[in-house]
């Protein structure tokens, strides 16, 4: 058969023998045999005879421009011919063996060589791993191999992913052999590993089938424990998932089901329910198990709780989900909403009360990105193309409006994303990507073209724009670490050489990124200015570059401003900075030096901040942007969760910049104190001194007016009067144990205890002052309203209610308006928060309170100065009330002028003097009250000295009295005698 009847007999299909009729060919082996023959006697050419034509490939009809040509099995196409076309699909399928012809006459196919074939070992059959363990597979791969490349395909076939280094894989490659290595592997890790390589100019394929059993994490969504209230008329229903691999699994419960249940299906997870109508005769463990064939089983536990008569539990509820009725000490559980993973959880407390609701649910679309994200870490997929998709995959999941971000634990895995993407570029040495940077806004910025690093960067623009206190502040309280890890993050990308010449910059709202690249013959200063507000301008000598560069060819140098990243960090303090307060008083600025052998860590980098203004920062504002302070982010500092530190940085500059010269490279900010005092020390020791001698003065206050109680109340004006002076002792004297307790406690609002030590002086102080005002309100009323005489027993619950209730009720409006705000207390002390409104929820109402008392004074005085005969009081009466009048007007200034020199020391610019004298009014008070209240009024001295006496008469008349008895007694005897 001739070559043109082989192409008519089987149109598409192309023949490797290419047979010349004017001379022969040497056979093409396993495809055809041609022999030469002597010449005719007709003719002077010699005559070909094809005794033997396989065919090698086949083409499919031609569309468009190209046409599909596949090897048949055995051939493959030439490895250069391979590099030159388009593939149909996956070359992973199997080796080089369809292309997209865009030529009139494809190529042809040739023999797969039986001495290039490699040999698996252990043997190319299945391997079955249990989950946890370790995988290695080994190839043979043959003598001159070379552009070895390994992938998973999928169970089901449906995708291939390129292998590569990472967290859980080791590649090697050895003469010869090619190893893998897979540590705690997973159903994930499941599939057929294929090792692609090239060999005498073919491209070969090794395979290795691996199955991974049931394990642990292949159960989801199952409760490990319910209860079930026996008093009930109604059952419940136990619940067991697991992930659905595709198989079909047998179910059993133990007890429970009499026979295995057969479960299959699309779904993903696939549950089993086990329904239970009478209770178990106490609690009882449920065993939920799934086989499947080729794949072992897996088991999960669910401890039913048998809730008896009589026995305490949490009823049935339906705050923020639907809570069954939960035996007493027990942590009930609930599955968070469809879109959501993760249960919500509610303690039932051992007396039956419940307690709060806990959420852990995240976002199943973030939950499964990050998880994508880790398996690349971990070293499955390329790279390159998965950060390119995992930062798009970020960009649309972080817009304003998507809905996703919703949750302290979504903000969470999305952090923890953006750390793993920085991880898996560092760890591919992937670089950053100038192309496309330039001065740009957000429309220009996230429109057109981009290279995974700018998606990256607009991704950290808009996390920084979340909310700070809904979001960041609160998921911060979970995880400390947070903000500095996604800190380290961006640093970690920008350290990344760009390989690109001249200068770049990128802008987005919240981050603004300049750079330059340097070479031995473009050396220059290197000065960047910030197109942002308040002034940021960063420099490095042209001197410190050249030394750089004799290091490298390039050096690369990046500064990065990030607008809002530094109010987000932790207000951490190394212990170098002293005692003091301090809160931020400028931007953020990151800056990185990398050189051909990698990065830079010591370079002496000049940066110039300008101070935020009132507008943008009231808490810098109030402090007076008082003595800055040039520090970096130090990571390493509180174990991790990082910290402010001044090492290695000169602070210079006056007004509203200042200049920091440092000899590192990290990230840079300056920090303002707020009422910096310079002999902390003796501050401290005063305070403690006179809390402790006012604690001791006003105990023995409330112990002298016990004992001359019944002496100095003899009528209603004088009851009253005693009544509101201790109450104001007995207020100021739980003020000042609280006060004292809260100053060995971690100022933070995770510490329960401190936060109830804030409320506690914010109560006991309000009140103080509260029942100063009733004392004068009585004292405006005895005088004014001389004819109407108040009972004792309606008026003492109207003033309780003033001078307890009141204070309450605004102590408690502050915790639960700033407290889920995580504004509440202060960063350095248990107190309320001197840069938002809950220092006001107290200097408010003790302004307000020292105002009246003033006032009433003002009347009071006036009226005793002219009284009517009629409206007089009574002479014993008139002198109570005198007193009354001589203890407002001590305790109103002491009280008034303590507090306002206190209020002005946490909320503006103060001297020393000023803190010294709050420090010395505050801690005394209790003393001044001991003194000026109790032992200077004349009758409370009065009744105990009497008291005194009568108790020394007493002690010697029954003293005397036995040694009287005796004498007698003695005479008596003496006289018997």
């Amino acid at each position: 058969m001739g070559l043109a009847d082989a192409q008519l007999a089987a149109p598409g299909l192309a023949a490797i023998a290419k047979g010349s009729l004017e001379r022969p060919r040497k056979p093409l082996a396993g495809s055809a045999a041609i022999s030469q023959q002597a010449p005719s006697r007709a003719g002077s050419h010699p005559v070909l005879t094809i005794f033997s034509l396989l065919l090698t490939s086949e083409c499919g009809p031609v569309q468009g421009a190209s046409r599909e040509c596949r090897c048949l099995p055995g051939y493959e196409w030439n490895r250069n011919v391979c590099g030159q076309y388009a593939a149909c699909g996956a070359l992973l399928l199997s080796p080089c063996s369809c292309l997209r012809w865009t030529a009139e006459s494809p190529g042809y196919c040739q023999p797969l060589l039986p001495s290039t074939a490699g040999t698996a070992s252990p043997t190319s059959a299945p391997q079955l791993i249990p989950a946890g363990d370790n995988l290695t597979i080994s190839f043979s791969l043959g003598a001159g191999a070379t552009e070895v490349t390994w992938y998973l395909l999928s169970p089901d076939g449906s995708s291939a992913r390129e292998l590569h280094n990472g967290t859980q894989t080791m590649l090697v490659t050895n003469g010869s052999v090619a190893v893998l290595r897979v540590s705690s592997i997973s159903a994930d890790w499941a599939g057929e590993y294929i090792c692609q390589y090239v060999c005498e100019n073919s491209q070969l394929q090794l395979r290795q089938q691996v199955s991974i059993l049931l394990g642990p994490e292949d159960i989801v969504q199952t409760l490990a424990q319910v209860s079930m209230n026996c008093s009930s008329s109604g059952g419940i229903n136990l619940r067991c998932c697991i992930r659905n691999r595709g198989k079909a699994y047998r179910v059993s419960w133990i007890p429970g089901s009499r026979a295995p249940a057969d479960l299959v299906g699309d779904t993903d997870p696939l549950c089993h329910s086990l329904p239970l109508e009478t209770c178990p005769a106490q609690d009882t463990p449920y065993q939920c198990v799934f086989e499947s064939e080729g794949l072992g089983a897996a088991q999960a536990v669910v401890t039913v709780s048998v809730i008896q008569a009589g026995d305490p539990f949490c009823p049935s509820n339906d705050s923020q989900g639907m809570w069954a009725a939960t035996k007493a000490g027990q942590v009930a559980e609930i599955l968070c909403p469809d879109n959501r993973a993760g249960t919500v959880q509610r303690s039932c407390s051992a007396g039956g009360v419940w307690g709060e609701v806990i959420s852990k649910c995240t976002h199943r679309e973030l939950l499964a990105g990050l998880y994508s994200a880790q398996l690349v870490l971990a070293g499955l997929g390329n790279p390159r193309s998965e950060l390119a998709r995992l930062t798009e995959w970020l960009r649309v999941e972080t817009q304003p409006g998507r809905g996703s971000v919703s949750s302290t634990w979504d903000l969470l895995a999305l952090v923890t994303t953006v750390d793993t993407i920085s991880r898996i570029a560092g760890n591919a040495g992937l670089h950053l990507s100038s192309s496309t940077m330039a001065v740009s806004t957000r429309d220009t910025a996230l429109a057109g073209s981009q290279t995974p690093w700018d998606t990256f960067l607009a991704v950290i623009s808009q996390m920084l724009d979340f909310d700070p206190q809904a979001l960041w502040a609160k998921a911060q309280a979970d995880l400390p670490s947070m903000a500095s890890t996604f800190l380290q993050s961006i640093e970690n990308i920008t350290r990344r050489p760009i390989p690109a010449d001249g200068n770049f910059s990128f802008t987005l709202p919240n981050v603004e990124l300049q750079g330059s690249v340097f070479d031995p013959d473009s050396l220059t200063d290197y000065s960047k200015t910030f197109h942002v507000q308040p002034l940021l301008q960063t420099h490095i000598s042209q001197d410190v570059l050249e030394q750089l560069v004799q290091l490298g060819a390039n050096v690369t140098v990046i500064s990065m401003a990030l607008k809002t990243l530094g109010g987000l960090l932790p207000a951490n303090y190394d212990p170098g900075l002293g005692s003091s307060s301090y809160v931020l008083g400028s931007l953020l600025l990151s800056s990185s030096i990398m050189s051909s052998n990698g990065s830079v860590s010591q370079a002496e980098i000049a940066i110039t901040f300008g101070h935020r203004n009132a507008t943008e920062d009231e808490a810098v504002a109030a402090s007076g942007e008082e003595r800055p302070q040039c520090v970096f982010w130090d990571h390493g500092l509180f174990q991790g969760e990082g910290g402010w530190s001044s090492q290695g940085c000169q602070t210079s500059g006056t007004g509203t910049t200042t200049k920091c010269t440092c000899q590192h490279l990290t990230s840079f900010s300056i920090l303002v104190s707020i009422h910096s005092i310079t002999d902390s020390f003796w501050l401290d020791f005063l305070s403690q001194f006179g809390v402790c001698a006012s604690i001791l003065a006003l105990i023995l206050c409330l112990g002298i007016y016990y004992l001359v109680w019944r002496s100095v109340v003899r009528n209603k004006i004088s009851y009253f009067r005693y009544m509101t002076l201790v109450n104001i002792v007995l207020s100021l004297l739980m003020a000042n144990a609280w006060f004292l307790g809260s100053s060995w406690m971690t100022p933070s609002h995770e510490n329960k205890l401190c936060v109830a030590a804030t409320f506690f002086m914010h109560f006991f102080y309000l009140a103080t002052f509260f029942w100063m005002l009733v004392q004068a309100l009585m004292l405006f009323h005895h005088l004014v309203f001389v004819f109407h005489q108040l009972a004792k027993a309606s008026v003492t619950p109207l003033v309780v209610t003033i001078g307890y209730l009141c204070p309450l009720i605004i102590a408690a409006a502050a915790v639960a308006v700033y407290y889920p705000k995580q504004g509440y207390i202060q960063t350095m002390v248990c107190w309320l928060n001197g840069h938002n409104g809950a220092i006001y929820t107290f200097s408010v109402p003790v302004l307000v309170i020292v105002l009246l008392n003033v006032l009433i004074l003002f009347v009071v005085v006036m009226k005793l100065m002219r009284p009517s005969v009629s409206e007089g009081p009574k002479g014993e009466d008139r002198k109570i009330l005198l007193s009354i009048l001589k203890a407002v007007l001590i305790l109103t200034p002491i009280f008034g002028l303590t507090w306002g020199l206190g209020i002005i020391t946490m909320t503006s610019k103060s001297s020393e003097v000023f803190h010294y004298m709050f420090t010395v009014l505050n801690a005394f008070q209790g003393v001044f009250i001991l003194v000026f209240s109790c032992l200077m009024d004349k009758k409370v001295r009065d009744a105990l000295l009497e008291r005194i006496q009568k108790e020394l008469t007493s002690g010697a008349t029954t003293t005397q009295q036995p040694h009287k008895v005796q004498q007698v007694q003695g005479k008596a005897v003496v006289q018997a005698e």
